[in-house]
């Protein structure tokens, strides 16, 4: 079976990009069609890494440029779909999608199945990011967005009438997102939870009596809400270790001035806030070994990292809505927060050691969302 992945670009190492990986361990000689490619960013994938050397990594003419100009690669967004849609995939028996923007582009001939794995419909064009996160962006950035959108949300309507019109099975990756599918696209899809590793994690044996810090870990974006963690922290004198970069350093310089600027005006707080910057998988599950809990502000889609936190043995604070509501079960696992708000986040932390947590029973909660649960319904799908 002849069979071809498409995903939006392969820059970032994600959850996004693990499902790709999922996809090349079922399919190991599939061929990947995607915007463009930074080999650096996936030296520790065998499959990418091994798809690169044997020249199965097919990429838009924004190869040429986007890679050396990377750092402004987001200001690029709006030639994304166009490049995709220019690229014409043939005699292929089964096409896997992995998108959120522009891997539902292409176009297809002579390819009879189309899957297509939706992580969610694209934000920005359909109102899925409030204007108070907009006003975080460079001002410049949200003219250009103001003007282009408008053209660029017929474009991903267009492609995703094209694939209905081509009898697209699509999949969601959360029971959330696929009422959000639903919503956006007015097109039904199934839900299967993305692929979670979870073995190197269920090993972690925690210890008797973790560390005195709180972990935020993975890709440092501002819909995450890791302010409202670093200022709950701050606030309630507890230690926070975020690991993990952005794509915008600045996002990053954000957060820490956050910090500095409370240190400023309480200096006994110093110390309380620690950016480790990217860390390794060896030194993530240590952290996790360790840590007394895991911080999850934001509204995710499904979230990957926080299903990895639970095969640990770690519990979550977690923000009561999106993704979390598939697995976070309150005072059993994690205590949720109603609100995206300090003094939300600030009552949960303290409500958090007085609830007393098993690290067996927490491990279990997180069995469902394996990877092999994924390969097998993936299979199934294909084989239909």
């Amino acid at each position: 079976m002849k069979v071809a992945i498409v995903h939006d670009y392969l820059h970032q190492y994600g959850g996004a990009e693990k499902v790709v990986e999922s996809w090349l361990e079922i399919y190991p000689e599939a061929d990947i069609y995607t915007s463009f490619f930074t080999p650096t960013t996936f030296k520790e994938s065998k499959q990418i890494t091994k798809a690169h050397k044997e020249n199965r990594i097919k990429t838009s003419w924004l190869q040429s440029f986007i890679p050396k100009i990377i750092k402004f690669y987001k200001h690029f967004f709006w030639i994304y779909p166009i490049a995709m849609s220019m690229m014409k995939i043939k005699n292929y028996d089964v096409v896997l999608i992995s998108s959120t923007y522009c891997g539902k582009n292409p176009r297809y001939e002579n390819c009879p199945k189309l899957i297509h794995y939706c992580h969610s419909p694209t934000r920005f064009l359909h109102g899925l990011i409030t204007e108070t996160d907009h006003k975080t962006l460079n001002p410049i950035f949200r003219i250009v967005i103001s003007i282009i959108k408008s053209p660029l949300r017929w474009m991903d309507l267009r492609a995703v009438k094209y694939l209905n019109k081509n009898n697209c099975v699509w999949i969601a990756n959360s029971n959330f997102i696929k009422e959000t599918i639903k919503q956006v696209y007015k097109t039904n899809s199934i839900t299967i939870y993305p692929p979670i590793n979870l073995d190197q994690f269920l090993k972690i044996k925690k210890p008797k009596k973790p560390q005195d810090y709180f972990l935020c870990h993975g890709r440092i974006s501002f819909h995450k809400r890791l302010d409202l963690a670093i200022k709950g922290c701050l606030e309630t004198n507890n230690k926070l270790i975020i690991g993990g970069t952005s794509a915008l350093p600045s996002e990053t310089d954000s957060l820490k001035k956050i910090v500095t600027d409370y240190i400023r005006q309480n200096p006994r707080k110093k110390g309380l806030i620690t950016f480790l910057g990217r860390t390794t998988q060896k030194e993530y599950l240590e952290l996790l070994k360790d840590a007394k809990g895991f911080l999850f502000p934001g509204k995710e889609d499904f979230g990957i990292t926080p299903i990895e936190v639970l095969a640990s043995g770690t519990p979550i604070i977690a923000y009561q809505a999106g993704g979390a509501l598939e697995y976070v079960e309150n005072k059993k696992n994690g205590i949720f927060f109603k609100d995206q708000s300090i003094s939300s986040i600030k009552n949960a932390i303290r409500e958090f050691p007085k609830v007393k947590f098993n690290p067996a029973t927490i491990k279990k909660t997180s069995r469902p969302f394996s990877d092999l649960e994924f390969k097998k319904q993936i299979k199934k799908v294909v084989l239909d």
